[in-house]
């Protein structure tokens, strides 16, 4: 995900403050999905806004740099929406030209002609690396505390190795079709359960929940054979249940791929609030969205 601010005013990103009148803010060139998540700028939003990389750029004709950097504050005044920013100093602008040349890749269609904050469901800095405007040595030379790092988009200069001191790491390699699905152990959560195994089965994957396993004598060390094992893992944030936010940490260590699947937003924890994530409702209808959006994202997963 990432922030698209476009001006036709000359010079507007040298303040550090800018502001977009309300109708341009997250209402032009922005997913229908994404207005709905974020449009209202509560604190939730701001927080995740706040924490994706952002371009800055000019309209067409108007000025041939684009930066990259980070929005620091956003303050929502009704009538305008004020942003205070920040730039990546250590990065060299890009040119216009070349970020056009990533219109596609960028879902750019459009935007870079009108003046607007957008949002979009893109992995920025990857798609910048894969395009080669930026390169691994570009970022490993940035400050340790620049938000870049964070991303983890390239490998660090020293290996972080990971060895577990409660777990047991069970042997084998994990199984390519194999999806995990962390959610509270309860017979409410059945039926969200089967809705995740169709989604599965479309996929032709295999989905297994911890608690339909008894291999070992602790709970917690079935839960880490099924994450070490797995391909991805989805977790279900409904209700804030502890265990699943501490399972879902196990995933993000482990380097699995985490899908989150929520019922109520506002249960989503602040931590995790940058990743996207798969909103349903409880019945017949909901979980039948839900079959069809989870089919989606593993089949993109497995590159099908």
């Amino acid at each position: 995900m990432y922030n698209i601010l476009v001006t036709y005013t000359a010079d507007a990103w040298d303040a550090g403050v800018y502001a977009f009148r309300s109708d341009r803010v997250l209402k032009v060139c922005t997913d229908e999905d994404l207005r709905e998540r974020y449009g209202e700028l509560d604190n939730l939003a701001i927080a995740e806004l706040i924490s994706f990389p952002c371009l800055f750029a000019y309209e067409e004709g108007r000025g041939d740099e684009v930066r990259l950097g980070w929005l620091t504050k956003i303050k929502d005044r009704g009538y305008e929406t004020r942003l205070t920013f920040e730039f990546e100093e250590g990065l060299t602008p890009f040119s216009f030209d070349d970020i056009k040349k990533l219109t596609v890749a960028l879902d750019l269609a459009g935007d870079l002609t009108t003046t607007h904050w957008a949002v979009k469901d893109v992995d920025l800095v990857p798609t910048l690396l894969k395009a080669g405007l930026l390169k691994e040595e570009d970022i490993n030379r940035l400050p340790p505390e620049s938000r870049v790092h964070s991303l983890g988009v390239t490998r660090p200069v020293t290996d972080l190795r990971v060895t577990p001191q409660i777990f047991r790491v069970p042997y084998g390699k994990p199984e390519l079709d194999l999806v995990s699905v962390m959610m509270p152990f309860s017979m409410e959560f059945d039926a969200v359960f089967d809705a995740i195994k169709a989604a599965c089965g479309i996929q032709n994957l295999r989905c297994q929940r911890a608690d339909h396993i008894w291999d070992a004598p602790e709970v917690i060390q079935d839960v880490f054979s099924l994450i070490y094992r797995s391909h991805a893992v989805v977790c279900d944030f409904s209700g804030r249940n502890p265990n699943v936010f501490y399972e879902a940490g196990i995933a993000h260590t482990l380097g699995k791929t985490v899908v989150p699947i929520v019922q109520n937003r506002n249960d989503v924890p602040f931590d995790l609030g940058h990743i996207r994530y798969i909103s349903y409702h409880d019945n017949a209808e909901g979980r039948e969205a839900l079959t069809a959006a989870l089919a989606d994202k593993l089949g993109q997963l497995a590159g099908t």
